[in-house]
């Protein structure tokens, strides 16, 4: 559903549940579950409402679920070598400036990253650049599952 405006808190509390699962059913990546559930705490008095009512979703998960919910996050790195969609590696800033052996490098942080968490690498579309991508990458790789 397209939105031609940014709807009010009453606007939100007034939608059919239907519709609020097919607006919201994305907040937690391709996790409609998670609408439904933040559905259930209507109606909200605020925007900071809702962002409890998401917050409060995702700390009632156990860590089970929510590693599930991470697996379904897109592989950046995965994309960047094996997409050929441009528009991605447009985004990732420096991309066209890896070496062979960045490549290499990066693979191999990203293949050890998967196999350590069970999940891809996730970072903020805002901090999408290879030098970013490298040291978080390296540095998340030293806290414990």
């Amino acid at each position: 559903m397209m939105l031609t405006h940014q709807l009010t808190v009453e606007e939100v509390n007034n939608l059919e549940s239907e519709t609020f699962v097919r607006i919201f059913g994305n907040t937690v990546e391709h996790f409609p579950a998670a609408a439904i559930a933040i559905l259930k705490n209507r109606p909200f008095l605020d925007i900071d409402d809702i962002i409890k009512a998401v917050t409060d979703f995702l700390d009632s998960l156990k860590v089970y679920e929510k590693e599930r919910i991470l697996q379904l996050y897109p592989d950046v790195v995965n994309k960047l070598f094996y997409s050929s969609q441009l528009p991605l590696k447009r985004e990732i800033r420096g991309s066209d400036h890896l070496t062979v052996d960045d490549k290499t490098k990066l693979r191999e942080l990203d293949d050890n990253y998967k196999v350590k968490f069970g999940f891809p690498f996730i970072i903020d579309n805002k901090e999408k650049d290879v030098n970013t991508i490298f040291s978080e990458i390296i540095s998340r790789l030293q806290n414990s599952k």
